[in-house]
Protein backbone atom coordinates (compact mmCIF):
# COMPACT_ATOMS: atom_id res chain seq x y z
CA UNK A 1 0.00 0.00 0.00
CA UNK A 2 2.60 2.12 1.31
CA UNK A 3 4.49 1.92 -2.42
CA UNK A 4 1.25 3.08 -4.18
CA UNK A 5 1.36 6.52 -2.36
CA UNK A 6 3.87 7.94 -3.76
CA UNK A 7 2.47 7.25 -7.49
CA UNK A 8 -1.22 8.24 -6.43
CA UNK A 9 0.38 11.71 -5.10
CA UNK A 10 2.16 12.32 -8.45
CA UNK A 11 -1.29 11.44 -10.54
CA UNK A 12 -3.24 13.78 -7.98
CA UNK A 13 -0.44 16.75 -8.39
CA UNK A 14 -0.01 16.46 -12.31
CA UNK A 15 -0.46 19.62 -13.88
CA UNK A 16 -3.52 20.49 -16.27
CA UNK A 17 -2.71 20.69 -19.60
CA UNK A 18 -4.39 23.30 -22.10
CA UNK A 19 -6.27 20.37 -23.46
CA UNK A 20 -7.79 19.76 -20.59
CA UNK A 21 -8.90 23.21 -19.07
CA UNK A 22 -10.67 23.84 -22.78
CA UNK A 23 -12.51 20.29 -22.22
CA UNK A 24 -13.52 21.74 -19.06
CA UNK A 25 -14.76 24.74 -19.79
CA UNK A 26 -16.31 23.64 -23.22
CA UNK A 27 -18.41 21.33 -21.03
CA UNK A 28 -19.56 24.23 -18.70
CA UNK A 29 -20.76 25.99 -21.58
CA UNK A 30 -22.39 23.24 -23.17
CA UNK A 31 -24.13 22.63 -19.53
CA UNK A 32 -25.09 26.47 -18.98
CA UNK A 33 -26.52 26.61 -22.66
CA UNK A 34 -28.76 23.47 -21.58
CA UNK A 35 -29.42 24.71 -18.81
CA UNK A 36 -31.21 27.79 -20.05
CA UNK A 37 -32.67 25.65 -23.09
CA UNK A 38 -34.60 23.44 -20.44
CA UNK A 39 -35.77 26.60 -19.33
CA UNK A 40 -37.08 28.22 -22.32
CA UNK A 41 -38.49 25.00 -23.31
CA UNK A 42 -40.61 24.09 -20.20
CA UNK A 43 -42.05 27.90 -20.27
CA UNK A 44 -43.42 27.01 -23.77
CA UNK A 45 -45.15 24.04 -22.24
CA UNK A 46 -42.47 21.67 -23.99
CA UNK A 47 -43.64 18.47 -26.37
CA UNK A 48 -45.24 17.65 -23.72
CA UNK A 49 -47.85 20.45 -23.81
CA UNK A 50 -48.25 19.96 -27.52
CA UNK A 51 -49.30 16.62 -27.56
CA UNK A 52 -51.74 17.15 -24.98
CA UNK A 53 -53.48 19.61 -27.65
CA UNK A 54 -52.80 16.46 -30.10
CA UNK A 55 -53.40 18.51 -33.13
CA UNK A 56 -53.90 21.92 -34.71
CA UNK A 57 -55.24 23.83 -37.75
CA UNK A 58 -54.64 27.44 -38.18
CA UNK A 59 -54.22 29.59 -40.88
CA UNK A 60 -50.23 30.93 -42.21
CA UNK A 61 -50.58 34.46 -44.13
CA UNK A 62 -47.23 35.38 -45.81
CA UNK A 63 -47.41 38.84 -48.19
CA UNK A 64 -50.28 37.76 -50.48
CA UNK A 65 -50.33 34.09 -49.90
CA UNK A 66 -52.81 32.20 -47.48
CA UNK A 67 -52.71 28.23 -46.59
CA UNK A 68 -53.93 26.47 -44.24
CA UNK A 69 -51.97 24.29 -42.17
CA UNK A 70 -52.90 21.42 -40.31
CA UNK A 71 -50.55 18.99 -37.87
CA UNK A 72 -50.88 16.25 -35.59
CA UNK A 73 -47.68 16.70 -33.19
CA UNK A 74 -47.26 13.56 -32.27
CA UNK A 75 -45.55 12.04 -35.61
CA UNK A 76 -45.40 15.59 -36.92
CA UNK A 77 -47.89 14.99 -39.80
CA UNK A 78 -48.70 17.60 -41.88
CA UNK A 79 -50.86 19.17 -44.28
CA UNK A 80 -51.48 22.74 -46.29
CA UNK A 81 -53.48 23.79 -48.65
CA UNK A 82 -53.08 26.94 -50.51
CA UNK A 83 -53.23 28.71 -54.27
CA UNK A 84 -49.64 28.20 -56.11
CA UNK A 85 -48.15 30.56 -58.45
CA UNK A 86 -50.37 29.50 -61.33
CA UNK A 87 -53.18 30.24 -59.80
CA UNK A 88 -54.00 25.97 -58.84
CA UNK A 89 -55.29 25.07 -56.14
CA UNK A 90 -52.29 23.27 -54.08
CA UNK A 91 -52.14 20.67 -51.53
CA UNK A 92 -49.10 19.13 -49.59
CA UNK A 93 -49.27 16.40 -47.36
CA UNK A 94 -46.72 14.97 -45.22
CA UNK A 95 -46.98 11.04 -43.45
CA UNK A 96 -43.93 11.72 -41.80
CA UNK A 97 -42.00 9.74 -44.33
CA UNK A 98 -42.93 10.48 -47.70
CA UNK A 99 -44.83 13.93 -49.65
CA UNK A 100 -47.87 13.96 -51.50
CA UNK A 101 -49.34 16.63 -53.56
CA UNK A 102 -52.49 17.53 -55.28
CA UNK A 103 -52.94 20.27 -57.97
CA UNK A 104 -56.20 21.22 -58.53
CA UNK A 105 -57.70 17.88 -57.02
CA UNK A 106 -55.30 15.86 -59.22
CA UNK A 107 -52.35 14.04 -57.45
CA UNK A 108 -49.07 14.77 -59.16
CA UNK A 109 -45.80 13.32 -59.53
CA UNK A 110 -43.82 15.96 -60.40
CA UNK A 111 -40.20 16.04 -58.79
CA UNK A 112 -40.41 19.91 -58.26
CA UNK A 113 -43.40 19.94 -56.33
CA UNK A 114 -42.83 16.88 -54.36
CA UNK A 115 -39.54 18.43 -53.47
CA UNK A 116 -41.18 21.82 -52.69
CA UNK A 117 -43.91 19.97 -50.79
CA UNK A 118 -41.11 18.20 -48.58
CA UNK A 119 -39.52 20.99 -47.67
CA UNK A 120 -42.44 23.38 -46.83
CA UNK A 121 -44.20 20.48 -44.67
CA UNK A 122 -41.26 20.30 -42.94
CA UNK A 123 -40.18 23.79 -42.78
CA UNK A 124 -43.70 25.41 -41.36
CA UNK A 125 -44.55 22.57 -38.92
CA UNK A 126 -40.88 23.15 -37.65
CA UNK A 127 -41.28 27.16 -37.66
CA UNK A 128 -44.55 26.74 -35.48
CA UNK A 129 -42.94 24.28 -33.34
CA UNK A 130 -39.36 25.30 -32.93
CA UNK A 131 -39.13 26.24 -29.41
CA UNK A 132 -40.40 22.96 -27.83
CA UNK A 133 -38.31 20.60 -30.67
CA UNK A 134 -35.05 21.91 -29.34
CA UNK A 135 -35.35 19.72 -26.86
CA UNK A 136 -35.15 16.99 -29.50
CA UNK A 137 -32.12 14.95 -28.74
CA UNK A 138 -28.86 15.54 -31.46
CA UNK A 139 -28.60 18.93 -30.70
CA UNK A 140 -25.43 20.65 -29.65
CA UNK A 141 -25.95 23.59 -26.99
CA UNK A 142 -23.03 26.26 -26.55
CA UNK A 143 -23.60 29.64 -24.65
CA UNK A 144 -21.90 32.20 -26.47
CA UNK A 145 -21.92 35.03 -23.81
CA UNK A 146 -24.22 38.01 -23.74
CA UNK A 147 -25.33 40.30 -26.31
CA UNK A 148 -27.91 43.91 -25.61
CA UNK A 149 -30.36 44.15 -27.78
CA UNK A 150 -33.08 46.86 -28.32
CA UNK A 151 -32.02 47.38 -24.16
CA UNK A 152 -32.23 43.85 -23.19
CA UNK A 153 -29.05 41.94 -22.70
CA UNK A 154 -29.61 38.95 -23.71
CA UNK A 155 -28.12 35.45 -23.09
CA UNK A 156 -26.78 33.57 -26.58
CA UNK A 157 -26.94 30.13 -27.14
CA UNK A 158 -25.30 28.69 -30.12
CA UNK A 159 -27.61 26.11 -31.64
CA UNK A 160 -26.12 22.98 -34.19
CA UNK A 161 -26.69 19.56 -34.94
CA UNK A 162 -25.86 16.71 -34.83
CA UNK A 163 -25.02 14.38 -38.53
CA UNK A 164 -28.15 12.81 -39.62
CA UNK A 165 -30.27 15.37 -37.63
CA UNK A 166 -32.38 17.53 -39.24
CA UNK A 167 -32.83 18.31 -43.22
CA UNK A 168 -29.35 20.54 -43.37
CA UNK A 169 -26.74 21.09 -40.87
CA UNK A 170 -27.64 24.73 -39.75
CA UNK A 171 -26.83 27.09 -37.45
CA UNK A 172 -28.91 28.99 -34.94
CA UNK A 173 -28.13 31.69 -32.68
CA UNK A 174 -30.47 32.18 -30.04
CA UNK A 175 -31.63 35.20 -28.09
CA UNK A 176 -33.08 34.24 -24.98
CA UNK A 177 -34.71 36.65 -22.67
CA UNK A 178 -33.16 36.42 -19.11
CA UNK A 179 -36.47 37.75 -17.73
CA UNK A 180 -38.93 35.57 -20.06
CA UNK A 181 -36.64 32.85 -20.67
CA UNK A 182 -38.51 33.15 -23.97
CA UNK A 183 -36.32 33.53 -27.37
CA UNK A 184 -37.35 36.68 -28.74
CA UNK A 185 -34.90 36.36 -31.62
CA UNK A 186 -32.53 34.40 -33.36
CA UNK A 187 -30.26 34.18 -36.55
CA UNK A 188 -30.19 31.00 -38.32
CA UNK A 189 -28.68 29.78 -41.70
CA UNK A 190 -31.26 27.92 -44.29
CA UNK A 191 -28.13 25.47 -45.32
CA UNK A 192 -30.67 23.17 -47.29
CA UNK A 193 -30.77 25.92 -49.98
CA UNK A 194 -27.14 26.83 -49.35
CA UNK A 195 -27.77 30.04 -47.39
CA UNK A 196 -25.05 30.49 -45.01
CA UNK A 197 -25.18 34.38 -44.27
CA UNK A 198 -27.39 33.98 -40.83
CA UNK A 199 -31.42 35.73 -41.13
CA UNK A 200 -32.23 37.50 -38.15
CA UNK A 201 -36.06 36.00 -37.45
CA UNK A 202 -37.96 38.14 -34.55
CA UNK A 203 -40.96 35.55 -32.74
CA UNK A 204 -43.95 37.29 -31.00
CA UNK A 205 -45.85 34.49 -29.00
CA UNK A 206 -49.44 33.94 -27.52
CA UNK A 207 -50.03 31.56 -24.44
CA UNK A 208 -53.20 28.45 -25.71
CA UNK A 209 -54.49 25.73 -23.56
CA UNK A 210 -52.12 24.25 -20.77
CA UNK A 211 -49.92 27.30 -21.19
CA UNK A 212 -48.26 26.55 -24.06
CA UNK A 213 -46.80 28.88 -26.23
CA UNK A 214 -46.72 29.24 -29.91
CA UNK A 215 -45.55 32.08 -32.24
CA UNK A 216 -48.15 33.95 -34.04
CA UNK A 217 -45.85 36.94 -35.76
CA UNK A 218 -42.68 35.95 -37.17
CA UNK A 219 -40.58 39.06 -38.50
CA UNK A 220 -37.62 38.08 -40.94
CA UNK A 221 -34.73 40.67 -41.77
CA UNK A 222 -31.40 39.70 -43.76
CA UNK A 223 -28.13 40.22 -41.31
CA UNK A 224 -24.64 40.89 -42.43
CA UNK A 225 -22.76 38.58 -39.99
CA UNK A 226 -23.49 36.32 -37.21
CA UNK A 227 -23.27 39.22 -34.96
CA UNK A 228 -26.48 40.61 -35.95
CA UNK A 229 -25.67 43.48 -38.18
CA UNK A 230 -28.99 43.62 -40.47
CA UNK A 231 -28.55 44.16 -44.12
CA UNK A 232 -29.62 48.38 -44.92
CA UNK A 233 -30.39 47.04 -48.42
CA UNK A 234 -33.10 44.68 -47.04
CA UNK A 235 -36.85 44.97 -45.65
CA UNK A 236 -38.49 43.09 -42.68
CA UNK A 237 -40.91 40.56 -43.66
CA UNK A 238 -44.20 39.22 -41.93
CA UNK A 239 -45.57 36.23 -41.40
CA UNK A 240 -48.99 35.72 -39.19
CA UNK A 241 -50.41 33.14 -37.48
CA UNK A 242 -54.50 33.38 -36.99
CA UNK A 243 -57.22 31.13 -35.91
CA UNK A 244 -55.72 28.51 -34.41
CA UNK A 245 -58.06 25.73 -33.43
CA UNK A 246 -56.53 22.41 -31.65
CA UNK A 247 -57.81 19.08 -30.50
CA UNK A 248 -59.58 18.36 -34.23
CA UNK A 249 -59.58 14.54 -34.02
CA UNK A 250 -57.32 14.59 -37.02
CA UNK A 251 -55.65 11.10 -37.90
CA UNK A 252 -53.28 10.77 -41.29
CA UNK A 253 -56.35 9.29 -43.15
CA UNK A 254 -58.78 12.77 -42.33
CA UNK A 255 -56.02 15.76 -41.75
CA UNK A 256 -56.86 16.12 -46.01
CA UNK A 257 -59.85 15.98 -47.71
CA UNK A 258 -58.59 13.66 -50.17
CA UNK A 259 -58.82 10.45 -48.51
CA UNK A 260 -56.23 7.86 -48.15
CA UNK A 261 -52.87 8.17 -50.16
Amino acid sequence: MYQLLPILFALLTLPCTPDSYRDRAQSASNERAKAIIDRMVQTTGGMQGLHALKDVEYKYTYGSNTSTERYIFDGEISYGQSTNGEGQKQQQYFDGETATVWLDGKKTADADALKSALFTRKTNFYWLTMMQKLADPGLIYDYAGTRNYEGVDYDLVDVTFNDGVGVAKDRYLLYVNPHTHLVDQFLFTVMAFDRATPIMMKYTYDTFAGGVKLPVVSQSHSALNWEGELDPEAKWGARWRTDFKFNNGFTKNNIHPNGSK
